[in-house]
Formats: structure tokens, C-alpha cells, sequence
């Protein structure tokens, strides 16, 4: 058996170096077990499920010691060598995440997520002296910020802060600054907010800024290890040739005077790097294939800068919500509060009622928009966000599920009120796959209840520099969200951004879109979408107009990718989103007690699906780097229910203004979210 094992090993070996160089061989890998701990596969793939427990803090770890006993995978080697070797030979081994990567070949391969040794300062290490034959054992972790890379270094997170008191200091100082007050003021009015609460959002965002300039701590959470699936390489190498080795391989935290990274798996394995047997690169056919499954039941944090409210209360804080050091360590969620656009009122009919009342038919919603047209007594308000943490989103970790609740309203209470969740734990890349219990989007007579709701991906602190997306390689880049909505804004385009969303989101919608979006055709599509049980599925890239992709598009322009034709929508050249519609069934998608949605995303592109269940999805649309620019920053997973601006939708058949407000809280929940 023993033999039989040398000789495969040998053949194997054999080939890489053939392959590498035609040298003298004068010693091989006879064997190589990238990971022998007793807890995993002795045979065939690793698969691990990814301890998150401490992954707010630490980052992703794999293994943990709560997986196994070393808290490392274990590895070992069997190497042989000729008498005729006389160089000291040293070793290393090297980790890349196979699943979603650029190939080594291409010049964007320094983006994937590869490693080594945790401590990027220890090289190549020496092997013993010894005769024939040696057997080494050593160990490596897969974890965050491999390369130790200074950008992602911040303040300790382990430190859990009271802000109040900073945020208070702040306040204070802006208040005695004369410059920075008057420039308050002048965003207060553009806003359409009260100085007083504007002070409060500075005050917030320097709070967080002043922490994010602390650099004396590795983040790594903040380039978290990619899911799917790894291949190890052992590289064993004679001094001569380690000599020969670059820098920024032989310590892979080390740039080249281009600031670029060098991939190690793109030098060892081209023939060009390899011209003769002092090498081997030995590939191990055992994977490492990591899922990442968050936990909906560890709980909700509020962060306090994240409220983005002068005031709020803490009445419904409970032992699983809430401010408290606990939840800052442990809670795998925040509650999202949604940014207010001021440019949007809400000119709402004064009207409680729920929408799934079989009095809501659509000649009812025709007698509200024609009474309170003629009457114009509508209700001056904005859609909110809660003012009341913890109320509206629940973890419950018994059932490891968080309930979303859009509340009701009381006789005289007017309020459309968002509610949301967003991950504290990010990646860049994966199949992002959500089990949800959305509310039904329409009643028996297909009549809007004004709801939009949403499974996306959304920036990680998208305001810190540590996050930007990849160079745009065009005369108009990325097109700020705050730089207007009209060809001026082409103008303020820069090249590069923290910024990036990938969306779903559910609404009643018209399957087409408006004239103007197909070039002013009279005999373009359209439809009557009251008259029908849809609802449209809908799938966004924020691009910001980045104008790389050569297929960029104006208006509404079929694409066929991958054997499939998709009507891809941009408003206009400065509009910063590429969107498809895709009409089902509302009874289909809501009507049971849960349905998935899927994120498939790539490097070089991204794959919406949705389904009954996570082995009978369909695609509903893809977009690739031939039509938008993909983001390849690190993102958190959301889940809203939100009440649109009716302006954002114009071919809608129901317009917010006339939904009534609801009467009874709308609640939906989510039961699984995964990355793979």
C-alpha cells in the first residue's frame, strides 16, 4: 500500500515538474495531506461550515477552536531527495479561494483572496537535514486581511465604547466653529431638516470618522476570507532558487514599487517562473469548501452612530436588541435605518385602512385619487424610519428568525414607517441565498398595498476608504450618488468609490417601461399591469454609471447572456443603476410560507434567482462586465420592507399618494440567510 502510494504521488509530482521545467529532478513530494486533523475528512473534500460566533470582532476564522482541537488545519508532507542534493530545502504552503477568482493568467488575479502563513513576516521555512525521506507536520489557518494589508488596519474592536459622550463632544465643537456651523446650516436647508438634527448626523459621521483614522489595529474582519471553495499548494524550493524568488513572494504583504500584489499561485504555476527540478508546486486534490450560514437568532445591535436620530426611545431594548456590550459582540445583525430623502414629500391621502380588506378593490382606490385630487387634502408627511428601536425587529432565538413588522396605524396617525435588517458580517463574492416570508404585495383584486420589498447587498461602511470598489477605466467613471440627476453630474465623476448595491426588490409595477425608454416608439410595449396578479421581480446593479463596459446602455436594451435574452434599463447616461423587470406571480412568490431569493455574485458578473425552494430556482436576470461594472468591494445582506416614492416607479399602476396608510401592522420573516 505504502508503495503504491509513492508511486501515485510520484506521477502526480512528476508531472507539475515536467510541466514546470525539464531540469534534473533531485527530489519530490512523495505525499501531501493539506489537512489530517481528526475532526475532518480523512478522505475526499473538507467541508466546513463557518463559525461566525465571534466573526463581528475577529473576523472570519477557519477553523475555530470551537471546530477543532488545534483551532488550525493540520497538514503534512512526505518529501525524498537524491544523494545528490546538497541544497538546503525550504518549504510553505499557500491557500486561494478557487470559486470566485479571476484566472491566474489575467492581471486582476492580485484581487483574489489568497494566503499563507498567518504572520506574513515568516517565509519559506527550513526543512530539517536529513538522509531519504522526511515527513513534515505544520498547520495554517484561513483568516481575514492575509496579505496584512495597512488599509484595513482601525481602532481594536475588541473595545466595546459608550459614543454618547463623544458624540456630545462633537456636537460641541461643531457648535463653536463658526465655518463648520455655517456649512451646517447651509446642508440643513438642502436637506430640508432641522439644523439641529444636522449637527446631530455630523457629529455622528465624525464620530465614526475619527474612529476609522485609529490605525493601530489588524481589522480583519474587514476583508473577510471568501466562501467556497479552496485549493492548498505546497511549494518546496532549494536555497539556490529561493534566492531567485521575488520579494513580494517569498512575503506576500509585499507590494511591488507599483503598489501591486503578486499572486503566488499565478508565479509558481506558469511555466515562464519555472525552468528547472530545484521547484516544486504541488496542487493537493483535497479542496476546502467553505458555507457561511448566518445566525438570525444571535440577536439585533444598535449602534448608536447608526440610528441617524437626535432622539429615540429604548422602551422595547430587551436581553436580544439593543445597545449593550452583548449585542456589540455577538449580534449578527443591526437595524437599518434608512436614509430620509427630503426631495420626495409624501402627499398622502388622509386614509387608514388595510389594504387586504375586501373593501380595498380598485374602484375604491380610483374614488380616493379622484376625491382627494379635486380636494387636494392630503397629508404632508415623509415615509419615516422607527424612532423606537428593537420595536419593529425581532430575534428570536429560539426559532433562530428575525420578524420585520411595518406598523399599523391608530385613529389619527399617519405614518408609512420602513423597517429593515443588515448584516454586521461581510464578504466580497458568493451565492447569497434568502428563506423569506415576505407579506403579499397585493389583495384578491391585485391593489397595491404600497410595499416594496427587498433582498439586497449593500456596502460595507461605504463612506471608509478601506472599502473601495476597483479603478473605473473610463472618461465618465462613477458618478457620486449626491451629484444631481442631470448631465452636470457627468462631470463629477471620479475614479473610484466605496460605493455598491446589488438589489432585489419586489413591487406591483408594470412589466415595460415608459416611452421615452424606447426611443420615443408610439408602438412601444405596454399594459394594463391593474388588471393583472403580478408582481414585478426586480434586479439592480448600482454601477454609478461607471462607462467601462462596452455594452453600456441608454433606456431599455435587450442583452443575451449566456443563452438568455434579459432588457436591461438605465434612465439616462448620469443615472447610476442598470435594472431588469421580470413579472410572477404575487400568490407564487408570497403566497406560502417562504420563498428564496438568490445573489449569485461574481467577478465578472452577477445572477438573480428565485424559487419554491433552494433546488428548483430560476434565473431571473444576469448582468456581466459587458454591461455594468461590478463591484468587488465587501458587502452586508439586507432584508426591508419599505414604502417607495411613487416617483421612482412612473409606470406603476398604484401610486403611493393614494395607498392608504395601513391599519394593521404588515409583517414578514426571515428564516435563513447563507453565502456559499
Amino acid at each position: 500500500m505504502r508503495s503504491g502510494i509513492k508511486i501515485i504521488s510520484a506521477v502526480i509530482v512528476l508531472l507539475v515538474v515536467v510541466s514546470c521545467g525539464s531540469g534534473k529532478k533531485e527530489f519530490e513530494v512523495l505525499s501531501f495531506n493539506p489537512v489530517n486533523n481528526k475532526e475532518f475528512n480523512k478522505e475526499g473534500n473538507v467541508n466546513i461550515q463557518a463559525d461566525l460566533s465571534d466573526a463581528v470582532i475577529t473576523g472570519m476564522i477557519i477553523p475555530t477552536t470551537k471546530q477543532c482541537e488545534a483551532g488550525n488545519f493540520v497538514f503534512d508532507f512526505t518529501l525524498q531527495k537524491e544523494e545528490s542534493c546538497k541544497e538546503k530545502l525550504y518549504y510553505r504552503l499557500y491557500y486561494q479561494n478557487e470559486s470566485y477568482k479571476f484566472d491566474e493568467k489575467e492581471e486582476l488575479s492580485d484581487e483574489n483572496f489568497y494566503g499563507s502563513w498567518e504572520n506574513t513576516a515568516i517565509g519559506f521555512k527550513p526543512i530539517p537535514d536529513f538522509e531519504e525521506t522526511v515527513t513534515i507536520s505544520d498547520s495554517f489557518r484561513i483568516i481575514g486581511n492575509p496579505r496584512d494589508e495597512k488599509k484595513y488596519y482601525g481602532s481594536n474592536p475588541h473595545i466595546f465604547e459608550q459614543v454618547d459622550s463623544l458624540i456630545a463632544q462633537k456636537k460641541a465643537i461643531i457648535k463653536n466653529s463658526p465655518e463648520w456651523y455655517a456649512e451646517i446650516l447651509k446642508k440643513a436647508k438642502r436637506q430640508k431638516i432641522a439644523p439641529e438634527e444636522q449637527v446631530h448626523l455630523d457629529a455622528l459621521w465624525a464620530v465614526e470618522h475619527d474612529k476609522e483614522a485609529d490605525k493601530s489595529f489588524n481589522n480583519r474582519w474587514k476583508r473577510n476570507p471568501r466562501v467556497g471553495e479552496y485549493k492548498i499548494m505546497l511549494v518546496v524550493l532549494k536555497e539556490s532558487e529561493l534566492k531567485k524568488t521575488p520579494n513580494e513572494i517569498q512575503n506576500i504583504g509585499q507590494a511591488n514599487d507599483k503598489g501591486k500584489f503578486m499572486n503566488p499561485f499565478s508565479y509558481f504555476m506558469a511555466d515562464k517562473q519555472i525552468t528547472n527540478g530545484g521547484i516544486v508546486a504541488h496542487v493537493a486534490e483535497k479542496k476546502i469548501k467553505v458555507l457561511a450560514k448566518m445566525d438570525l437568532g444571535s440577536g439585533i445591535y444598535i449602534g448608536r452612530t447608526g440610528v441617524n436620530k437626535v432622539s429615540y426611545a429604548t422602551t422595547y431594548y430587551n436581553g436580544n436588541c439593543g445597545d449593550q456590550e452583548k449585542m456589540y459582540r455577538k449580534a449578527q445583525f443591526k437595524q437599518y435605518f434608512h436614509y430620509i430623502n427630503h426631495d420626495f414629500p409624501l402627499k398622502n391621502i388622509p386614509e387608514i385602512m388595510d389594504a387586504y380588506d375586501p373593501a380595498f378593490t380598485i374602484e375604491k382606490y380610483e374614488e380616493f385619487k379622484k376625491k382627494y385630487e379635486q380636494s387636494n387634502k392630503f397629508v404632508d408627511t415623509f415615509v419615516n424610519s422607527s424612532d423606537c428601536p428593537c420595536k419593529t425587529v425581532i430575534s428570536d432565538s429560539s426559532t433562530n428568525t428575525i420578524t420585520l413588522v411595518n406598523p399599523g396605524n391608530k385613529e389619527g396617525e399617519y405614518k408609512k414607517e420602513h423597517v429593515g435588517i443588515v448584516g454586521r458580517v461581510g464578504f466580497t463574492y458568493g451565492k447569497w441565498r434568502a428563506k423569506i416570508k415576505f407579506p403579499e404585495l397585493i389583495n384578491k383584486y391585485n391593489v397595491w398595498n404600497g410595499l416594496t420589498n427587498a433582498f439586497w447587498l449593500l456596502c460595507q461602511e461605504g463612506e471608509s476608504d478601506w472599502n473601495m470598489r476597483r479603478i473605473c477605466n473610463a472618461d465618465i467613471a462613477y458618478v457620486p450618488r449626491d451629484a444631481g440627476e442631470n448631465d452636470e453630474a457627468l462631470k463629477k465623476s471620479k475614479p473610484q468609490t466605496t460605493y455598491s448595491e446589488i438589489d432585489f426588490e419586489m413591487i406591483k409595477e408594470s412589466q415595460f417601461w415608459p416611452k421615452s425608454s424606447y426611443g420615443g416608439k408610439e408602438d412601444y410595449p405596454r399594459e394594463d399591469a391593474s388588471k393583472t396578479d403580478d408582481i414585478m421581480v426586480t434586479c439592480t446593479n448600482w454601477d454609478l454609471a461607471c462607462h467601462e463596459p462596452k455594452n453600456f446602455n441608454i433606456g431599455a436594451v435587450p442583452h443575451t447572456i449566456e443563452e438568455l435574452e434579459f432588457v436591461h434599463h438605465r434612465w439616462d447616461h448620469w443615472y447610476r443603476a442598470l435594472t431588469t423587470k421580470v413579472p410572477a406571480k404575487n400568490k407564487e412568490v408570497f403566497g406560502g410560507d417562504y420563498y428564496y431569493f438568490e445573489i449569485d455574485w461574481q467577478p465578472t458578473k452577477i445572477v438573480w434567482r428565485i424559487g419554491p425552494e433552494k433546488d428548483k430556482m430560476r434565473i431571473v436576470c444576469i448582468m456581466d462586465q459587458t454591461v455594468s461594472a461590478i463591484p468587488n468591494n465587501q458587502m452586508s445582506a439586507l432584508v426591508t420592507q419599505e414604502w417607495h416614492n411613487q416617483e421612482w416607479w412612473p409606470t406603476a399602476p398604484f401610486k403611493q399618494n393614494f395607498v392608504p396608510f395601513p391599519k394593521n401592522d404588515i409583517v414578514g420573516k426571515v428564516l435563513e440567510i447563507e453565502v456559499e
